[in-house]
């Protein structure tokens, strides 16, 4: 088994929203970064963002390489075959949060990538050990739950299994501080740790929020004034997506079938009317201006545009 200072070429399946921030904090880590998208909007979009982040590392001095020199180390697949055969040694996966979907994906892989080549995940509140058994090769199979955006966020989720291997685990750990992350590990419980507090916290405040009793500036104000919350949890649920937050919750109460875990009705109103938060433009805010988001008012939340 290599150590995580020999591992050079990482696979990132999927440039989206958070595929797209961890190839960036991959990148920042020396690595060669061979990525699949089969959008060509998404990967011409992000491909800009990518070499902007970097830009912003070095002008806050939290990083010091050389961003052209990086941004040459980033590459594009043109097909999952290519990319399982790009001699990559680890494949990380950063496709949408469908179990079923997953495991399809996971199943293909692993009969074309090298016998030896670790998965890792980055699902936020799936079963780790169904996908690790779909792949075929459990004991190479490890979640891996970057926070949103990941090349900012220091905590990186590592979840194990009980088929994961010792080595492939102290692999991954080692991998995360490499990329100045700071790993914790978990067992392949629901939610995990992150989100299996944080999603019926956040579903308190969408409860208050419904009753009338603080606007959503009041309720984000008193957790970043307060608790040292960096956003507030209604900025936070932009960030993450309606849809996101919809699919996560069902997933969980679905596990544990906990009443915690079940969202109010205007969250599938504002996602069925497209209402997903930053990526839309928007959600429990207007985001017309990404650097002066404009709350919008409760009874507004599930207007049609």
């Amino acid at each position: 088994m290599m150590k995580s200072q020999d591992a050079k070429t990482i696979g990132v399946l999927g440039f989206g929203i958070m595929g797209h921030t961890w190839a960036t904090a991959l990148l920042t880590g020396d690595l060669e970064v061979h990525v699949f998208e089969q959008n060509k909007e998404t990967i011409d979009k992000n491909r800009g963002r990518v070499k902007k982040y970097l830009q912003r590392l070095v002008e806050k001095g939290k990083w010091s390489g050389d961003v052209d020199a990086t941004m040459a180390r980033l590459h594009f697949a043109d097909t999952e075959h290519d990319l399982a055969k790009a001699g990559i040694d680890v494949l990380l996966e950063v496709i949408f949060e469908d179990l079923v979907l997953k495991c399809e994906t996971f199943k293909r892989f692993g009969e074309m990538l090298p016998k030896d080549t670790i998965i890792w995940s980055n699902t936020s509140c799936l079963d780790v050990e169904k996908m690790a058994e779909a792949s075929g090769r459990p004991d190479r199979f490890i979640g891996t739950h970057g926070m949103n955006p990941v090349h900012l966020m220091v905590g990186i989720e590592i979840v194990r299994h009980p088929q994961l291997s010792d080595t492939v685990l102290e692999f991954t750990v080692g991998m995360m501080k490499r990329i100045n992350k700071e790993p914790f590990v978990t067992d392949n419980v629901p939610g995990f740790i992150v989100n299996n507090g944080l999603i019926p916290w956040m579903i308190h405040y969408y409860h208050m929020l419904e009753r009338g009793q603080a606007t959503t500036v009041d309720i984000d104000t008193a957790l970043k004034t307060s608790l040292g919350h960096p956003q507030g949890v209604l900025m936070l649920h932009d960030y993450v997506g309606t849809n996101t937050m919809v699919l996560v919750s069902e997933e969980l109460y679905k596990a544990t079938l906990d009443p915690r875990y079940k969202l109010p009705q205007f969250i599938y109103d504002m996602n069925e009317a497209g209402h997903q938060g930053f990526a839309s433009g928007r959600g429990f805010y207007d985001w017309t201006e990404p650097k002066n988001p404009k709350p919008i008012p409760f009874a507004e939340l599930v207007r049609k545009k």
